[in-house]
């Protein structure tokens, strides 16, 4: 009885042993980065994150300005901000609508030239050319009203999961295969054929750049839902149109 006295001693012993290291892994677990990154006046609290995973590495010297105006007025900047995006989500606004085209473009260009065809009827449009930048920072306010960047998992899930699987929803007028400035947006707005190593991803990402500047895309558009799974995003009034064929930039 003695030496079985003496065993549970040693593993409760143990046990308590183990408790720090627990509460150690737990506290890792909880601080792990999420799907934003404090900026601004937060730097200081970089370490805390909201919710999702890795944060970007690049900064904003490195990436160049999510937008610079060029010609015709600035138009494409909030078009979208004020609008019911549940509505559109569910298909129910059909404009405006805007079509890309890339008038300066190449895989290893981290800023293209972009021409928006922004039609507001069936009939009426007009056109505004700016720069984007691929990998800019997309930020928003936070609940603290700090800044906060969206990080590299959400941006990938945006130009991946969300932009590649978006459709045109059935009876809704399209083109098919083919890529126009509009007023019918193509059958899969953004996902473009390049045979062009790069092109195809760099030009998604730029797309991503003007959706989230015109407020098209949305920080909720990328929240997953209760299950974990990403809602799929349904609005197709804006989609890639085309690229310039003499466009084409080494840098």
């Amino acid at each position: 009885m003695k030496h079985a006295g003496q065993g549970s001693v040693a593993l409760l012993l143990a046990a308590l042993a183990s408790f720090p290291t627990i509460a150690q892994e737990q506290d890792q677990v909880s601080k792990k980065p999420g799907f934003f990154r404090q900026l601004g006046n937060s730097l200081k609290d970089a370490g805390q994150q909201m919710v999702g995973a890795k944060p970007r590495s690049g900064t904003r010297d490195q990436t160049g300005p999510l937008y610079t105006p060029i010609s015709g007025g600035g138009k494409i900047v909030g078009l979208y901000k004020n609008e019911d995006h549940q509505a559109a989500q569910m298909g129910r606004l059909d404009w405006p609508r805007v079509a890309l085209t890339y008038k300066d473009w190449g895989a290893s260009l981290p800023c293209w030239t972009v021409e928006a065809r922004i039609w507001t009827s069936a009939t009426v449009s007009t056109t505004e050319t700016f720069q984007a930048c691929a990998d800019a920072p997309l930020t928003i306010k936070d609940d603290l009203g700090e800044e906060a960047e969206l990080n590299d998992n959400a941006r990938a899930k945006a130009t991946t999961d969300l932009m590649v699987g978006l459709r045109v929803r059935p009876g809704k007028p399209n083109t098919g295969d083919q890529r126009t400035t509009g007023p019918n947006p193509p059958r899969e707005p953004f996902n473009v054929q390049a045979t062009r190593d790069g092109v195809t991803s760099q030009a998604r990402k730029v797309a991503l750049s003007v959706a989230w500047v015109s407020g098209y895309l949305r920080a909720e558009d990328l929240y997953p839902g209760p299950s974990g799974i990403l809602t799929p995003f349904r609005d197709t009034r804006m989609w890639i149109g085309g690229f310039d064929p003499q466009g084409e930039r080494a840098r």
